[in-house]
């Protein structure tokens, strides 16, 4: 099995029924060519966490329709969900990725059912003058220490990007979900982060693994199929 991810950009239509219309589109489409473990992302809340805490938002987020995951047997057979999400946006970024599990997500949601909480999605590259090689040794480093600098976080999932699946697909290395209790757990500072000791050491570190110039970051409502 083989995991895709896609960025659906550039919203054509309100974000009020988008999940909807992207399920009725996709969803079947990705079953026949043999799609499971899917899910549908949608920045549904971002104007409440912008009001609660802008710094949870980074980046063009607001580019940002919709993202679609799924597994398929075989990356060949993935022209038919392209051709379904094409009409979501105006563009596609397409990614074929590898998926650590550094934190299993504890919640098991009925068939299209909303995962509890807020997911915490990132998209990043790394920065010019830092080696492939270094890039991943400092993700790693910063991966464990991330348990420390979120204590209330409930699960992690590390994607690292293999290649680009459309034409469009801008370069970058990795994608991170995070997925947070509470709307509060999410945008209130003061149980986001653990202690300060943490907070200053990870902000000394992420530079060496983390283009903020290109990274894209922000809250959003999960939605998953099996």
């Amino acid at each position: 099995m083989e995991k895709l991810i896609y960025v659906v950009t550039g919203p054509v239509d309100a974000i009020e029924g988008r999940l909807e219309r992207i399920e009725r589109g996709v969803i079947p489409v990705a079953r026949r060519v043999g799609g499971e473990r899917m899910a549908i992302l949608v920045p549904d809340q971002a104007d409440l966490i912008r009001k609660r805490c802008p710094a949870r938002i980074a980046g063009d987020f607001d580019a940002i329709s919709a993202i679609f995951e799924c597994w398929l047997p075989t990356v060949d057979a993935r022209a038919p969900i392209e051709a379904a999400l094409a009409s979501c946006g105006r563009t596609l970024w397409g990614y074929l990725v590898t998926e650590s599990t550094m934190a299993p997500c504890p919640h098991f949601v009925s068939e299209g059912g909303r995962v509890p909480g807020v997911t915490q999605w990132a998209i990043n590259d790394k920065p010019a003058k830092v080696a492939l090689d270094d890039f991943y040794r400092e993700w790693a480093v910063h991966s464990k220490l991330s348990f420390d600098l979120h204590p209330t976080r409930q699960s992690y999932i590390r994607n690292a990007v293999a290649r680009r699946l459309t034409a469009a697909s801008p370069t970058y290395l990795g994608i991170v979900l995070e997925r947070f209790p509470s709307l509060d757990d999410f945008t209130d500072e003061s149980i986001y982060f653990g202690d300060r000791a943490i907070v200053k050491k990870m902000f000394e570190h992420v530079p060496s693994f983390y283009a903020f110039e290109t990274a894209i970051t922000g809250g959003l409502s999960e939605y998953r199929w099996s």
